[in-house]
């Protein structure tokens, strides 16, 4: 017995030479090159939870496709640095364009920062990122920065306007333990899911400290996702005046057949301050084990929780089905009675992603709608609710909103061009009252029915009571400069449309041109749908 245990401490803990430690940025663009190859219907790799482990891109065949940069050779060679312990490069944005709305206004993007990681053992990488910037929005987005005083996924809009600084950083320790798992402690975002969206869990907020533990066996992997995050409502930046949040979230995948993967999701959020007493992360949530609701059950608990389903099915040779299902809350019997029950807080999600669509390589498509229902991801206690710096966890859209997209992107050398349509309908609040749209409202804050105050509790359908048409283009080209930064030449239009049943409606267009850095993936299709605060 003795010695069984042993040689399983052993497997355990072996340091398997070949595989490369650390994570893959999460960039969308810096993984193309990979993505078709890691969706082949041939290969085995977990591509559900991002950012990808380093040993799992290394696994599929002609992995690391990037060529030496005709324009900066040195630095893409230095980035690579095949067999060396020391990797790194700048991070550079600097663009500017014209954007016409109401009026026509300058634009611009400038920011400086560099990436580096040093692999100290075969089995241990650290990785350190940052830049900061300062931008002049595009109209629309300067409508949004204003409203949640934060720059999309890159942290608190310093200033006052016409121009706002921000900052961002990203560093981790990951240590991979052998075939087995990967311990990852650090400060960034992380996504699940096969979606240009995630309604479990997306990179569309602010980078925040977490510890992910990736356990891989068979044909299942495992993650558990530990993360401390922020309420900076009414902070005016302040760090000291940020009211701490926290996170447990578990996603289960498992390959059931050759084709076909199916997850489990969980998440709790709880906030740090409990009448005054301190919580801390709370012991009862380091539970490794699915699923958190009976200990939930067992304490009392007033915390929020999610549950949710996906399943991923590849058909010919590059073709993804993906689908999420996700419950905040559930009541069989009012979703069949249709009545608009506010507490029926669901979401959904179906897609497709062919890569190298029509045998044509390098050209991939991405079809997907996503539909969540009033009052989903909020709480009553708002501190609770699932969000980060003021930005959803999940759809940058939070609540009350169907969408659908489509993206095609055709790839050729160092040359992309890629072509994004969505067409949104989302619900408004009105006369004072959250009517499902705000997930920093509380559900509690619905109106009246009677004289005695007693809430409405029926009738909340997706788009009510005043639904809002959003239309969002954007068609662009670029060169890469720096693959492995990320750095590309680009041109980019955007135009955008916000249709309300009620009142004016908004047309802009903007126009870019200059050097962009997609280290990270930032989000501009999104709508300011909360309340100033």
């Amino acid at each position: 017995m003795k010695r069984t245990f042993l040689l399983f401490v052993s497997a355990c803990f072996t340091v398997v030479g070949a595989a490369q430690p650390g994570l893959f940025p999460l960039s969308r663009s810096m993984e193309a090159p990979y993505a078709a190859r890691l969706h082949h219907f041939k290969t085995e790799a977990h591509t559900s939870f991002r950012p990808y482990l380093k040993a799992d891109l290394a696994g599929t065949k002609d992995a690391d496709s990037l060529r030496d940069a005709a324009i900066l050779p040195a630095l893409d060679r230095w980035a690579g640095a095949t067999g060396s312990h020391f990797r790194g490069t700048p991070l550079l944005d600097a663009i500017g364009g014209i954007s016409a709305g109401e009026g026509t206004s300058p634009t611009y993007r400038t920011g400086l920062g560099f990436w580096t990681e040093y692999d100290p053992h075969p089995a241990v990488s650290l990785h350190v990122d940052g830049m900061a910037w300062n931008e002049r929005f595009p109209e629309f987005v300067d409508t949004l920065v204003r409203h949640t005083q934060v720059s999309p996924g890159e942290g608190y809009a310093y200033g006052t306007g016409p121009s706002f600084t921000h900052y961002d950083w990203n560093a981790y320790v990951s240590w991979t333990t052998g075939r087995y798992f990967n311990i990852t402690l650090g400060r960034g975002r992380n996504f699940i899911g096969e979606g240009y969206r995630s309604l479990m869990l997306s990179d569309n907020a602010y980078s925040y400290p977490y510890l992910r533990i990736t356990t891989t066996a068979w044909k299942v992997r495992y993650t558990n996702l530990y993360t401390l995050m922020a309420d900076i409502r009414q902070s005016d930046g302040d760090p000291n005046s940020f009211r701490k949040k926290a996170t447990a979230i578990h996603y289960l995948d498992c390959d059931i057949l050759k084709r076909v993967n199916v997850g489990l999701f969980e998440a709790i959020v709880w906030q740090d301050d409990e009448r005054g007493y301190p919580r801390g992360y709370d012991f009862n949530y380091w539970n490794p084990i699915l699923f958190y609701r009976p200990v939930e059950y067992q304490l009392g608990s007033p915390d929020n929780a999610l549950l949710g389903f996906a399943m991923n099915i590849k058909v010919q040779r590059n073709t993804l089905f993906y689908s999420q299902l996700v419950f905040d809350e559930f009541l069989l019997r009012e979703v069949r009675a249709g009545d608009g029950w506010y507490a029926n807080k669901q979401a959904f999600q179906l897609g497709v992603m062919a890569y190298n669509a029509f045998r044509r390589p390098g050209l991939d498509i991405r079809m997907e709608f996503n539909y969540v229902r009033p009052f989903t991801y909020s709480h009553e206690d708002t501190r609770q609710n699932y969000a980060h710096f003021n930005e959803p966890l999940a759809h940058p859209y939070g609540a009350n909103c169907q969408e659908a997209l489509a993206i095609i992107e055709q790839r050729t050398g160092r040359w992309s061009f890629r072509e994004h349509f969505s067409f949104a309908v989302l619900g408004t609040d009105t006369g004072g009252y959250n009517l499902g749209n705000d997930i920093f409202a509380s559900p509690d804050d619905r109106p009246p029915r009677d004289a005695e105050g007693r809430r409405q509790n029926y009738g909340y359908y997706l788009g009510g009571p005043t639904p809002v048409q959003l239309i969002y283009n954007e068609v662009r080209a670029g060169y890469a400069v720096l693959a492995r930064a990320g750095l590309s030449l680009e041109a980019s239009y955007i135009f955008r449309s916000r249709t309300p049943d009620e009142g004016d409606g908004y047309i802009s267009h903007t126009v870019m041109l200059g050097l962009v850095c997609r280290f990270h993936d930032r989000y501009l299709d999104q709508d300011a749908r909360s309340r100033p605060r």
